[in-house]
C-alpha cells in the first residue's frame, strides 16, 4: 500500500499544480474577491455646474425603462476636484507575484455609466478575468459633457467632445501609471497592463495606445471603439483587438460623427438615455468625425502592426450581451490576453 500512496502523493504533488498552472489565465479556476472604491488619483478637477436636464432627464426614469442618468453641464469653467477611483478584482488565495493586470474602460458615450455598471457586460468581464488569474482594475474616468444653449436650441458641439476624450484619455494614462508605480503592492507585473474598452472608454483605450508616454498599455482590446485622428493611427505600436459590428450607429464603423444619427432618437434606440434626452428637448449632437475600426484595421494592415479583427456583418453597437455572440466575444478577449502574455 505504501508505494502506491508514495505514487499519488507524487502525482498529487507534481502535476495538480503544473496542470493548474496550464489553465491559468484561459480558464475560470479562482474564486474571486473584490475590493470596491480604491483611489488612483486625488485632487482631479472635474465638471461642477449641472445642467437642469441632468435632473429632468433623471425624472423620466421609471420602473419600467431603463435610461441611464446623463451627466450633462453648463460650462467647462466652474470645476471641483475629485478623486477617481477603481475596483479591484483579484484571485483569492492567489501566491503568485508578477500576475497581469487588466483595467476595464467603460463606456456611456461621455455622458453615462460607471465603473460598476452592471447594465454593462464589460463590468462583468472584470470578475470573469480575475476568476482566470488576472488582476482587475475597472476604473472611473471623468465623463460629462457642457450642453449649450443657442437662441433656445441646446447642443453638444465638438469641441467639447474632444476636451471630454483629452480627460478620458488622461485619466486612463494616470491609471496606468499608478499601477506601474505601485506595482509590487498589487502583485502584478508593470509590463503586462492591458486595456479593454468599450464604446467610449474603447475610444480612451485606443487613443491611450496612440499617445508618446511611458503610461502607455501593453496591449489594448477595443469593443467597438474609435479614434479621433486618422493621421494618429499609424503611431499605434501595441497590439490591438478590434471588435465592431459593421452597421454601428452610435460609434461608425467606418467614419462619422459619434451620436450625430436619427437613430439615436428613437424610442428603441439602444441608448435610450441619449434618445429620450434628444426627442424630448430636440438636442442636437455634432461630434468630431471619428474613425472606427474598419478604418484603424486597414492602417494596421498596410503597416504591417500585430493585430486583429472581430467584424460582425449586419450588427450595431454593443452586441456583446446578445447571443450568439456572447460567449465567443469573451472567448476571443481571453484567446487575445493570453497570447499577449509571453
Amino acid at each position: 500500500m505504501m508505494p502506491a500512496l508514495l505514487a499519488v502523493i507524487f502525482i498529487l504533488f507534481f502535476f495538480v499544480p503544473s496542470a493548474l498552472s496550464a489553465e491559468r489565465y484561459k480558464e475560470p479556476i479562482f474564486e474571486v474577491e473584490k475590493i470596491p472604491n480604491l483611489v488612483y488619483a486625488s485632487g482631479v478637477p472635474h465638471l461642477a455646474k449641472k445642467h437642469m436636464i441632468t435632473s429632468l432627464v433623471s425624472g423620466l426614469k421609471t420602473s419600467s425603462n431603463d435610461i441611464p442618468v446623463l451627466w450633462f453641464y453648463q460650462n467647462d469653467n466652474e470645476t471641483k476636484d475629485e478623486d477617481l477611483r477603481f475596483d479591484l478584482y483579484q484571485p483569492q488565495n492567489d501566491t503568485a507575484k508578477r500576475r497581469p493586470l487588466v483595467i476595464i474602460v467603460h463606456g456611456g458615450a461621455f455622458v453615462s455609466g460607471g465603473r460598476d455598471d452592471q447594465n454593462q457586460p464589460i463590468v462583468a468581464y472584470s470578475d470573469s478575468l480575475a476568476a482566470r488569474g488576472y488582476v482587475v482594475a475597472s476604473i472611473d474616468y471623468r465623463i460629462g459633457l457642457v450642453l449649450k444653449t443657442v437662441r433656445n436650441k441646446m447642443f453638444l458641439d465638438s469641441s467639447d467632445f474632444k476636451r471630454a476624450v483629452q480627460w478620458g484619455v488622461q485619466d486612463l494614462q494616470a491609471a496606468i501609471q499608478y499601477f506601474k508605480v505601485n506595482a509590487k503592492d498589487y502583485g502584478i507585473n508593470p509590463n503586462r497592463i492591458f486595456v479593454v474598452g468599450c464604446s467610449s472608454g474603447a475610444i480612451l483605450a485606443l487613443q491611450s495606445s496612440i499617445e508618446n508616454a511611458e503610461a502607455k498599455p501593453d496591449a489594448v482590446i477595443s469593443l467597438w471603439g474609435a479614434v479621433i485622428d486618422k493621421v494618429q493611427i499609424k503611431n499605434i505600436s501595441v497590439p490591438v483587438l478590434l471588435v465592431h459590428g459593421t452597421r454601428d450607429e452610435i460609434i461608425p464603423f467606418k467614419e462619422g460623427r459619434m451620436l450625430n444619427l436619427d437613430s439615436v432618437k428613437e424610442k428603441n434606440s439602444y441608448m435610450p438615455g441619449y434618445g429620450s434626452a434628444a426627442k424630448a428637448f430636440n438636442i442636437k449632437f455634432s461630434s468630431p468625425i471619428f474613425y472606427g475600426s474598419f478604418v484603424i484595421d486597414s492602417v494596421l494592415n498596410n503597416r504591417r502592426i500585430n493585430h486583429e479583427s472581430f467584424f460582425v456583418e449586419g450588427e450595431g453597437h454593443e452586441f456583446y450581451g446578445k447571443e450568439p455572440y456572447k460567449a465567443d466575444v469573451l472567448k476571443r478577449l481571453v484567446e487575445f490576453l493570453y497570447k499577449n502574455l509571453q
